[in-house]
């Protein structure tokens, strides 16, 4: 395995202090049914990256941290990659009211903690609410960092493809695989099937989030607690991938999936077996965003016959 030579900017003491003088706490896993009585109020999805699962699983290089106010949870993001503190969405039930409050704390919140304020992750039915708030922003908007969300319906007719109907029967037609449901037991078999066959062959810098070695260790060591849905799928008793998702409110997103790709047909099992065991009973399906990767992108968009970006904006404060 190769040695991590990025360099992130930690969180500084002093900023830190700053976050819980104001009310602020940083999340923990046993959080994870507190906040779903708030994402329960929300008027409509959210983007990938603010999922509760994710705010809790990149704490290494995106510490979060959060307060109750006016019935919404103020949450704020420190993005070590980049050395700098942002608003993401507040979670609960928006209304031109509640949200011109709260901005007006997080405004204000800022001005305490001395920096920018930005608020990152806003998807296109927040960002009325955000523009009625009563602080002038400048809209960011990147393509690469759009989620790709599917309807059940054409996520479905994506997996009845002939190709992929070909690859999934050709697997099972050569194979005799297992299915294991996922465990925190399954944590060291899972790191070690990560290392063999991601980190053989990407070097640290792949991964410009942070680790995903760590990142899937929460996950997995975590997994009852946040209510994760995933599998192990074994051929001859031996781990060739796994999948793990989170569903919230009838919207189903793909945390992880990695799989031999030299094995014909297992990428195609594994989508088909997860939607069947998990997916069904959803309106849309998030497959996350392509990072401007050419070939994430090439997949994500011919994966089912239709989909949309959902946007991720970053809202920046003028003046």
């Amino acid at each position: 395995m190769k040695h991590d030579t990025k360099k992130y900017i930690q969180l500084p003491d002093e900023l830190k202090n700053k976050i819980t003088d104001r009310g602020y706490r940083q999340i923990e896993v046993e959080d994870e049914p507190y906040f779903d009585t708030f994402f329960d109020r929300m008027n409509g999805y959210w983007s990938s990256s603010t999922n509760v699962c994710n705010m809790i699983c990149w704490q290494d290089t995106f510490p979060t941290f959060f307060k109750e106010s006016g019935g919404l949870l103020l949450c704020l993001n420190y993005v070590c990659e980049e050395g700098k503190l942002y608003g993401i969405p507040m979670i609960g039930e928006y209304t031109d009211e509640r949200v011109r409050a709260a901005v007006a704390t997080l405004k204000s919140d800022f001005e305490y903690f001395g920096v920018e304020f930005a608020i990152m992750d806003v998807t296109n039915w927040m960002y009325p609410f955000f523009e009625k708030s009563g602080v002038d922003f400048e809209v960011d908007d990147d393509r690469d960092y759009m989620d790709y969300v599917y309807t059940n319906e054409m996520f479905l007719k994506g997996l009845n493809k002939k190709d992929d109907r070909y690859y999934y029967r050709y697997f099972l037609k050569r194979n005799e695989p297992e299915i294991e449901e996922i465990t925190p037991g399954h944590i060291d078999e899972i790191r070690q099937f990560f290392m063999d066959n991601w980190c053989s062959s990407h070097e640290c810098e792949d991964c410009h989030y942070g680790c995903l070695i760590n990142v899937v260790s929460i996950l997995t060591n975590a997994f009852d607690r946040m209510r994760l849905h995933g599998f192990i799928v074994r051929v001859e008793g031996e781990m060739v991938g796994y999948s793990i998702v989170s569903v919230k409110r009838e919207y189903g997103i793909y945390q992880f999936k990695n799989a031999i790709n030299s094995i014909k047909g297992l990428n195609e099992f594994i989508l088909r077996e997860t939607y069947d065991r998990y997916l069904t009973g959803v309106r849309e399906i998030n497959y996350t965003e392509d990072v401007g990767i050419e070939n994430l992108r090439y997949y994500k968009m011919h994966l089912a016959p239709e989909y949309r970006l959902s946007s991720k904006m970053v809202l920046k404060a003028k003046g």
